[in-house]
């Protein structure tokens, strides 16, 4: 999808310098997802699952047709009651749901738990059948979370936070009670949604380019020469969305 949202400096000299992981550098929560992998249907990672929370690859218990505010939802309606065995009464209970907390900043657009809490009650309620859901808990180091703040500001009163900023805006700072799975490279959209670089099949090449291992999980072991990466995934003269892109560190907190 083309984004609309400038770039501001995300390629600029101040983010192209060698990072070194740093054991004490802070990160903050940017939200929770209810996630289900799904195997890659393309690239040279065919059938692997990637533990990104990219709905570009893998399905969320939040989308569009969850609102019901949204327009033309009715195509994911179904698709929803198929994918995740619902009723057209629990998708209207589910609506009813996710309007409510989505008023009361628990749920950021479009599939972002602002705590875990909300995102334990509404897999609980809806999905209490499906065994395969992941939740999953993104990170940003302070610079990350700086520039992701700056970067999405409303410049307007009439638009809404995106989930990601919202949940940001808290300063709620990383504990050590998850599982650390690695670091993704994320394309953050206008509208929030975000993709990954295995969008387009960049493991191999930033591992051998970037002296980067990508582990069992599809993500990298260590946010080593980040700057790197970022300054390569924000030139849009090699083919990735002209969006911004962040380093973020990725948590396992529950499987259900």
């Amino acid at each position: 999808m083309a984004a609309n949202n400038p770039k501001k400096n995300r390629g600029s000299a101040v983010h192209i310098e060698v990072r070194m992981i740093d054991l004490k550098q802070k990160h903050y929560l940017g939200g929770y997802f209810l996630t289900r992998l799904i195997p890659m249907n393309f690239g040279t990672y065919s059938d692997a699952m990637i533990h990104t929370c990219s709905k570009c690859i893998n399905d969320h218990l939040v989308n569009i047709w969850s609102y019901s505010w949204t327009t033309d939802n009715d195509e994911q309606a179904e698709e929803a009651k198929e994918n995740f065995q619902l009723s057209n009464r629990e998708i209207d209970l589910v609506r009813a749901w996710v309007d409510k907390n989505h008023n009361e900043h628990k749920l950021g657009w479009i599939n972002v738990f602002t705590d875990i809490d909300t995102a334990l009650e509404y897999k609980n309620t809806f999905f209490p059948h499906l065994s395969d859901i992941k939740v999953f808990a993104l990170y940003f180091n302070e610079r990350e979370r700086a520039d992701l703040l700056d970067e999405f500001k409303p410049q307007s009163d009439g638009m809404g936070e995106i989930g990601l900023r919202l949940t940001l805006l808290k300063g709620i700072e990383e504990t050590n009670n998850d599982q650390f799975l690695g670091f993704d490279y994320i394309g953050i959209e206008f509208s929030g949604d975000f993709h990954t670089f295995h969008c387009h099949d960049l493991g191999g090449e930033f591992s051998n380019k970037f002296d980067l291992n990508l582990n069992e999980y599809g993500l990298f072991d260590s946010d080593m020469n980040s700057g790197q990466v970022l300054a390569y995934l924000n030139d849009e003269s090699n083919g990735c969305e002209p969006v911004p892109w962040f380093v973020a560190k990725t948590k396992l907190v529950v499987s259900m």
